[in-house]
């Protein structure tokens, strides 16, 4: 039976993996700060690792502690920065850590056209990276919309000629639109979520597989073997 800690168990992407674990032993944490960690070590110690959806601030608390629990930590959490990327790495050669600004399987995909078409129009396209989601969502534009960008720049594309638009509304869990604006045509790469269990069951997917792997710095393109 699968034994996990949740921190973000009370967020809608929390709910939503709690709700497809029922036969799982979960322990919840919402907020994670210096009061509570030494509980929340003692339960990463009994449980088999680790999933993070919660906010950047919790990020360093719960390294640290799968760190000492020397327990794997997956990471879905987004708006975070390139200090907290150096943090998980740092922590990835004494435990297995896996960060995925988006864990839908679909979107992993999707980052592999995107890599393809951009490498093969190079420098010849104006790129624009629009998405959509709910009017709860704080950052803009989302994790998973700038780490399309990256994808795109590491084919060789300036980042910095990458243009992004944001829409917040409603109850939309995500859209992820590329246009290449090549010449007389236009080439679109899309995924659009209809229902939030699409991540819940990708993180679950994710934490299950990186919970048997050893120390390293893992993506879902690594579970797919992309």
């Amino acid at each position: 039976m699968l034994s996990v800690c949740i921190v973000g168990a009370s967020g809608r992407m929390g709910k939503a993996i709690v709700a497809l674990l029922p036969a799982a032993k979960i322990y919840p944490y919402s907020r994670l700060n210096a009061d509570n960690i030494n509980a929340f070590i003692q339960d990463a110690q009994t449980s088999d690792g680790v999933i993070d959806i919660s906010h950047p601030d919790n990020i360093l608390f719960a390294l640290d502690a799968c760190i000492k629990a020397k327990k794997p930590y997956m990471c879905g959490t987004t708006g975070l920065t390139q200090s907290h990327f150096d943090a998980l790495k740092a922590a990835s050669t004494s435990i297995p850590v896996l960060y995925a600004a988006n864990t839908s399987l679909g979107i992993a995909i999707l980052k592999k056209a995107v890599a393809l078409v951009s490498k093969a129009l190079g420098e010849n396209a104006d790129i624009t990276i629009s998405e959509t989601h709910h009017r709860m969502k704080k950052d803009a534009p989302s994790g998973t919309a700038l780490e399309l960008g990256k994808v795109i720049a590491q084919a060789g594309y300036p980042q910095e000629s990458i243009s992004f638009t944001s829409l917040r509304g409603g109850n939309i869990p995500g859209e992820h639109t590329i246009h290449f604006f090549h010449a007389d045509e236009t080439i679109r790469l899309s995924h659009e979520c209809l229902n939030r269990n699409v991540f819940a069951d990708g993180a679950i997917k994710a934490a299950q597989w990186l919970f048997k792997q050893p120390p390293g710095f893992y993506g879902l393109d690594d579970m797919l073997r992309l």
